[in-house]
């Protein structure tokens, strides 16, 4: 049960408005994915990138083309401002998604969540990620190569594609990074949910910066044409 100060607290309000998410699969059937994205909270927009799981300048070059990069620049007038990148990768696919999206950082635009799914020995680096493991090693073995405030593991440990393909049926702790991750009982000190719910919350908090970002852009853009 979590209270409202919890870092992964959330308002139980309904969305009425859609938060665009990019889905990067890895080397697996895409039944797979299918079965994540009907997993998903109504309130989420996804995209499925079309590109090479380990190529980050294939799925750069998807980014360009389906997203609107008239913003893309640091110039960019309010107007013309694009949404920040939330996305999702599994297993190979946070290989190449982490390269593009720092690519995609270093050409101006903005990256405002990556949640890497069983990214096992992947450095992420400069990107404002976050964990979710199948199982306790996997999660410690992670941290030091890059997550964020709040991360997710499966307890007890479940297959690496199930993690992904039905989120819904795995249970685990979403636990802060800067808990001691040696202590043989740390899930003692996480919050206990389903990975599904782990995922709700990380896009929840994502839907409510977006729209107070989209409102902060409005008031912008009348401020300039008064």
């Amino acid at each position: 049960m979590t209270s409202p100060t919890d870092p992964i607290h959330t308002s139980h309000t309904k969305p009425t408005a859609q938060l665009p998410v990019f889905i990067m699969p890895g080397f697996h059937s895409s039944a797979l994915t299918e079965q994540l994205l009907a997993s998903l909270p109504s309130f989420v927009s996804a995209t499925v990138i079309e590109a090479s799981p380990v190529s980050p300048f294939e799925i750069y070059q998807w980014l360009q083309t389906n997203i609107t990069l008239s913003s893309n620049s640091k110039q960019a007038t309010s107007k013309q401002a694009t949404l920040p990148i939330v996305a999702i990768g599994f297993s190979a696919g946070v290989v190449g998604l982490a390269g593009a999206l720092l690519m995609w950082q270093q050409m101006g635009g903005e990256v405002a969540q990556f949640i890497a799914v069983d990214g096992w020995g992947v450095p992420i680096v400069g990107l404002p990620v976050t964990r979710m493991s199948h199982d306790r090693f996997t999660h410690l073995s992670t941290l030091p190569l890059g997550s964020g405030e709040m991360n997710f593991f499966a307890v007890p440990s479940v297959p690496h594609q199930q993690l992904w393909e039905q989120p819904q049926t795995v249970e685990g702790i979403a636990i802060s990074s800067s808990a001691n991750a040696f202590w043989p009982h740390q899930e003692e000190t996480g919050i206990p949910m389903s990975a599904a719910a782990f995922i709700r919350r990380s896009l929840h908090k994502e839907w409510n910066k977006v729209f107070s970002w989209r409102a902060a852009s409005r008031r912008a853009d009348i401020g300039t044409s008064t």
